[in-house]
């Protein structure tokens, strides 16, 4: 039953980072291109595109090594972004690539620094067990 719970939150996680980028990304463009329309089917896609990106995180709980997980990763997002591109038919071209490749990396930044966060966060709790124990 855990393992349907991981799965979940990956997915759910990788949601709401894609619906966060989305809108980011909706909201700074609709200045200059004006109102935007998208069709349910697109947010549909998109939220099923971002999950399964964050299903990819699988790729951290495994043996491999952080530098080829990370390049997997890298490769199995770009590839699901291109179907959620293609799908929706949204142009490709290379301010698209840009805005991809500035978003995985702040995501990754974030994702970096809440990790520390918590691990700093674990490793107080174990120093203050091991005072009161000793």
């Amino acid at each position: 039953m855990k393992i349907w719970h991981k799965i979940l939150d990956f997915f759910v996680t990788g949601m709401g980072f894609g619906a966060i980028t989305c809108l980011l990304i909706l909201g700074i463009v609709s200045n200059s291109v004006g109102v935007i329309n998208i069709p349910l089917m697109s947010v549909i896609v998109v939220f099923i595109c971002s999950g399964l990106i964050g299903e990819l995180s699988f790729l951290f709980d495994t043996n491999l090594s952080y530098l080829i997980a990370l390049l997997l990763h890298l490769i199995g997002t770009f590839t699901l972004f291109s179907i959620m591109m293609l799908f929706n038919h949204w142009l490709i071209d290379w301010q698209t690539l840009c805005i991809f490749i500035f978003v995985y990396i702040i995501i990754w930044i974030v994702i970096r620094l809440t990790q520390e966060k918590d691990i700093q966060k674990i490793n107080r709790q174990i120093k203050k067990r091991n005072g009161k124990d000793g």
